[in-house]
């Protein structure tokens, strides 16, 4: 078999693989064939014509170097999420309808503080900058008439403020031992979730279901408020 047809079976093989390419459902075999097919191709536009073609070879190795990076990026979002004892703890109770990745994105936007007992979170009639979440221990809520419930775990506190801009409606402080919180900035929360459609919709739904059960529960004369883990939210 002569050099000719040799470099003119390898240009076959590499529109056959790209042929198994492009009917490939999953994007990562798609990249790897893709990949191979720009391989096998090589001799051809180096060898087989009296003047290297470096045109095409140059174009194939951008296209290449491009795959490569794609599946790399494919590789690292495809590791499974390491997630601390309390982010699983905070996810478990709140953020279970979201996918672990898209989760630990949104929560390394916060920070978790842990605060000692009776320290002011919220003053009522003012513009609340932070949206926060209950992690461990309880916040105190002292609503207008002068009524006294407390926050649990998992439960929200600013969250009407973040929803609706307004000024807060209540005092809010931490309970009569230490307490962790996570504490998001409002704007730079809004700025991210603005870009995440799908995840903006379900945060907002997390957040209206938060409000609607402490609501219910005011009107039930609950001192201690639920939260939206008790709503199967998905």
């Amino acid at each position: 078999m002569s050099d000719l047809n040799v470099f003119l079976i390898l240009l076959n093989c590499a529109y056959l693989i790209w042929l198994v390419a492009f009917v490939s459902k999953k994007i990562v075999w798609l990249r790897i064939l893709t990949v191979m097919g720009n391989f096998v191709v090589l001799p051809y536009y180096l060898f087989y014509f009296d003047e290297t073609l470096w045109n095409p070879i140059v174009w194939v190795g951008i296209y290449t170097t491009i795959n490569l990076v794609m599946l790399f990026l494919i590789y690292l979002e495809s590791r499974p999420v390491k997630l601390s004892e309390l982010e699983r703890k905070i996810y478990e109770k709140t953020f279970k309808s979201l996918e672990p990745r898209v989760y630990k994105h949104l929560i390394d936007l916060g920070t978790i503080e842990t605060l000692g007992p009776e320290v002011q979170l919220v003053t009522r009639d003012t513009h609340l900058e932070n949206l926060m979440l209950v992690v461990e221990g309880e916040a105190e809520v002292v609503l207008k008439h002068g009524e006294h419930v407390f926050i649990s775990s998992g439960g929200f506190i600013g969250e009407q403020s973040f929803i609706t801009g307004e000024n807060t409606s209540a005092d809010v402080s931490t309970g009569k031992e230490s307490t962790t919180i996570i504490r998001w900035n409002s704007e730079v929360l809004r700025d991210y979730l603005e870009k995440k459609g799908p995840l903006k919709d379900t945060v907002d739904l997390i957040l209206s279901a938060d409000v609607i059960h402490k609501l219910r529960n005011m009107d039930d004369n609950i001192s201690e408020v639920k939260h939206s883990m008790d709503l199967n939210v998905k």
